[in-house]
């Protein structure tokens, strides 16, 4: 059996590093108090260390404790008295203790410890327990609050970019607009009503002028805005108040459902003005609901309106109510209807916006999109009703490649506003002007530029050949030439022949030299280079202009 061999009772300890040095020397001035003089200001080694100091000669209690620190095995049943103590002489050396693991005393949980313990580990978890460690400490507070404030701001800019991000990958959207063709579905309100986005066509032809008050073109089959002039001005929406009338008379009603112009219904006709446009239903005859939809649409009958609201709602005031109801289903919060046919009225307004969303939810029903887009229909005589030949006033759809379906309305020779739907190329636009006295130049353009096809074909050259119904009411549209011209914000001028613009200063050198004679018509947009020269092609040359040195020669 391996034995220790003996030791020196007090051997010489090693050298001690200064810093050790002077670490001893604060804790033994710190162990014993001055009020002791004969207890010399040594103090016992840690016991985690392997160079304790000797102990003092007084006697001390736990006797246990002090053999454990000399290395010795001390039984659980050895007493604890103090003349069990040896006397050690005192020394100025440091005992050299034998490596071991140090004895760690750990009591026992008694009932108090263990609630003791419960109570902090419930503080811990408590929910604002973290915030307040966090809190104790004044670095750490103010860096919390720091990250608190920068999540507050963060966290709506992330929010509005995700949201940007996700309406750029789906397409730009017209706010408050539902899925194509969803005649029946409700759109849910948006942040701000009034915020769109804009999505003009691929094309190097500028957006159009127009001589409307407000107008507006939508992506039918992807709800992208394309263009919007006073998108949200209140103005009265006339005729195309037809529209919403349809559409609630299709959502609610039976196509095949009879409808008898009853006393209530033929007094309500008899309130109309004389020169409303009419279908021509009379008191005690009796239509379907088609017969009456054909009516409302071709021949914009307000009478045929009227037998609709009473039919469907009841009496008018009930129907103009779901007619609000159902605009605010929609989003069109600039519309306020009175009356299920247009006439002017100062709380019977709309905007180019709004009508723009209504011509995309009513247009895109089959049943109102097919009515609408027919041009001639005939109601056969019966017992229950009269003969009636109708056409579709809809000029637009008589000349204008793709038209398939819209309502226009005006009021006399001004203030005209039309809702189109176009369908070219396997891409469907709607269009909408707004009080314009030359409708088909506007829409004409708007639908020109939607499409970026600029091939000339106007009303004029179409009713030489084939006559548009109430082609008398606008002259024969012989107003419409190939020379005419829109003013641009810029003071320039736009070409609806081509769809370009001239602009200062080619067109002061366009003007002196004899214009459209000697240049012809723009070809392209204006281009700069070097950032003073301007340069433009025309049909006979091309014009380059020096803006510093204001001169300007054909290329």
């Amino acid at each position: 059996m391996y034995k220790r061999p003996p030791q020196e009772e007090h051997p010489q300890q090693p050298q001690l590093s200064y810093p050790r040095r002077a670490a001893l020397r604060r804790r033994q001035k710190e162990f014993y108090s001055d009020e002791h003089p004969e207890v010399p200001k040594v103090r016992r080694a840690s016991l985690h260390l392997d160079t304790p100091a000797a102990l003092p000669t007084a006697p001390r209690r736990n006797v246990r404790r002090k053999k454990a620190i000399e290395g010795e095995v001390v039984p659980e049943t050895e007493p604890m008295e103090a003349q069990d103590v040896p006397s050690t002489p005192a020394t100025n050396k440091i005992m050299l203790a034998r490596r071991r693991q140090p004895v760690v005393y750990e009591p026992p949980p008694t009932a108090y410890r263990r609630s003791h313990l419960h109570k902090r580990r419930k503080q811990q978890h408590a929910p604002f327990g973290i915030f307040r460690q966090l809190t104790r400490n004044r670095a750490v507070a103010f860096t919390t609050m720091m990250i608190f404030l920068f999540v507050l701001v963060l966290l709506p800019v992330t929010f509005n970019f995700l949201q940007s991000y996700r309406s750029s990958a789906q397409g730009p959207v017209i706010m408050g607009l539902g899925p194509t063709g969803s005649g029946n579905s409700s759109v849910q309100p948006t942040a701000d009503p009034h915020q769109i986005v804009l999505a003009p066509p691929n094309s190097n032809h500028p957006a159009p002028p127009v001589f409307a008050t407000a107008a507006y073109l939508i992506d039918a089959d992807t709800g992208a805005t394309l263009y919007a002039h006073n998108p949200f001005a209140h103005l009265p929406m006339l005729s195309t108040t037809k529209l919403m009338t349809a559409l609630l008379a299709v959502e609610h009603g039976n196509l095949d459902q009879q409808i008898t112009i009853t006393d209530a219904i033929s007094r309500d006709l008899n309130n109309l003005s004389a020169d409303s446009s009419l279908m021509g239903i009379k008191k005690g005859e009796t239509y379907s609901l088609r017969d009456l939809l054909y009516g409302l649409m071709l021949a914009s009958g307000n009478d045929a309106a009227i037998a609709i609201a009473d039919a469907i709602g009841g009496n008018l005031q009930t129907f103009v109510t779901q007619m609000n109801q159902r605009a605010q289903q929609l989003g069109l919060y600039d519309t306020h209807y009175v009356n299920p046919h247009g006439l002017l009225d100062p709380n019977h307004y709309s905007c180019a916006h709004d009508l723009a969303i209504l011509g995309r939810v009513s247009l895109g029903n089959s049943i109102i999109h097919e009515i609408s887009g027919t041009k001639e229909y005939r109601i056969a005589k019966t017992a229950a009703h009269a003969e009636h030949d109708l056409f579709n006033g809809n000029q637009f759809l008589w000349w204008y490649p793709g038209v398939d379906g819209g309502k226009p309305g005006f009021d006399g020779d001004k203030d005209f506003v039309q809702v189109i739907s176009v369908t070219r190329n396997q891409r469907h636009l709607i269009g909408v002007a707004m009080h314009t006295n030359d409708w088909w130049t506007d829409m004409r353009d708007l639908m020109n530029w939607g499409f970026d096809n600029f091939n000339w074909i106007s009303p004029a050259e179409v009713d030489l050949t084939s006559p548009i119904p109430y082609d008398n009411q606008w002259g024969f549209f012989v107003r419409d030439k190939k020379e005419n011209t829109i003013p641009t914000p810029d003071h320039g001028r736009y070409y609806i022949f081509t769809g370009y613009s001239i602009a200062d200063p080619i067109l002061t050198y366009f003007d002196k030299n004899n214009g459209l004679k000697k240049f012809g018509f723009p070809e392209g947009p204006p281009e700069r280079s070097l950032n003073t020269i301007i340069t433009q092609q025309f049909d006979h040359g091309t014009i380059q202009c020096d803006v510093n040195a204001r001169q300007c020669r054909v290329m």
